[in-house]
């Protein structure tokens, strides 16, 4: 017995031993740092890559002193981590700001950018765009080596807008509903309206007048005000169908962004075409659609790429161009290469008129 007391008093003597010496290292290190000035700054990209950087080191250090914010020899309680935070969360390519103090006093700011999958460059657009659908400005201090969309084409977003591509679509999509419910409202009126001369009317047929001009004048009186209301009517069910429409049109130019995306996500995953494309003019035909033209690395040639529909066949034509033909001939003998046709390519020469 007295042994398994001894026991039970070991163990509450050892837990104390330490408790105690958790609750004194936590009051060491919280009056270390209530003293403890920072007195260096570490800056981390966490997901640099080849491709280059969007945001340095430097630049984030260029961005500190510009705002003002206080880090060396500053006392670490007195740092303002979230000013930190959301001045460089501000630019839109960074996803993620993790920011801690070392007991050393080194302030660490580690920084994950998002991964722009191209640069969008058509009229009046300076932007990235991920492959998952998120758009941010360019910087103006740096830029990537990803493959850039030019050309004419309109993107569904307006110039300077960031965010998800997901929620500019929803946003456009409430828009639409709010509007045809707006519009809705003025049928209300308008059928009352419909409904009193249609009392009216048959208030005509059932009275006792006797004169038939009179009558006749009547109702074609009456007549003409249910006529305007019919117009009315139909001219509200027009606004609601316009409205509709653009909404429509709008989610068809969504879905042709998002198979750009797709596009340069399946040239991406590619060694070749990754290394072999490095611009694609966009631009929208007469009928509304997009279309691609693509200009490789190798060669002087621009390629006729279409629309997007069976874009693997015709990069695997391509590929079959480039080695059964191209390799035999030269790639600097070719003006334009056309994919517009199935089962064929048709080449022009440089030579040629």
């Amino acid at each position: 017995m007295w042994r398994r007391i001894a026991n039970i008093a070991l163990v509450v003597v050892i837990w104390s031993a330490i408790a105690a010496y958790v609750t004194f290292s936590a009051l060491l290190v919280r009056r270390h740092n209530q003293e403890q000035n920072v007195e260096r700054l570490s800056i981390e990209i966490v997901d640099s890559t080849a491709s280059g950087q969007l945001i340095t080191s430097q630049r984030v250090r260029e961005m500190l002193l510009d705002r003002g914010i206080a880090t060396i020899n500053t006392n670490i309680r007195s740092v303002d981590t979230q000013a930190i935070r959301e001045m460089i969360c501000k630019e839109g390519f960074v996803d993620y700001v993790g920011i801690y103090a070392s007991y050393s006093g080194t302030l660490h700011i580690r920084i994950s950018q998002r991964k722009p999958l191209l640069r969008f460059m058509v009229d009046g657009y300076n932007c990235y765009i991920t492959a998952d659908g998120y758009v941010f400005r360019s910087p103006e201090r740096a830029a990537l080596y990803i493959p850039v969309v030019s050309g004419d084409y309109s993107p569904i977003f307006e110039s300077g807008y960031e965010g998800r591509l997901s929620d500019e679509i929803e946003a456009s999509r409430v828009e639409c509903l709010d509007s045809v419910r707006i519009v809705g409202r003025q049928r209300a009126p308008i059928l009352e309206r419909q409904e009193f001369w249609l009392s009216r009317r048959k208030a005509v047929r059932d009275s006792t007048i006797e004169d038939r001009a009179e009558r006749k004048r009547l109702n074609r009186y009456i007549d003409g005000h249910l006529r305007d209301c019919k117009r009315a009517l139909e001219g509200v069910e027009a606004q609601q169908r316009a409205v509709e429409a653009r909404f429509e049109r709008k989610v068809e130019r969504y879905d042709e962004l998002n198979s750009l995306l797709d596009f340069v996500a399946k040239t991406q995953s590619d060694s070749f075409w990754r290394a072999e494309i490095v611009q694609i003019v966009a631009t929208t035909t007469s009928d509304n659609r997009l279309s691609l033209m693509l200009i490789p690395r190798s060669g002087n040639h621009r390629i006729e790429f279409g629309w997007l529909e069976n874009c693997e066949q015709k990069l695997d034509k391509l590929r079959t161009f480039y080695d059964k033909v191209a390799v035999t001939r030269g790639w600097d003998s070719y003006k334009m290469v056309n994919l517009n046709y199935a089962d064929k390519i048709i080449c022009t020469y440089k030579d040629e008129n």
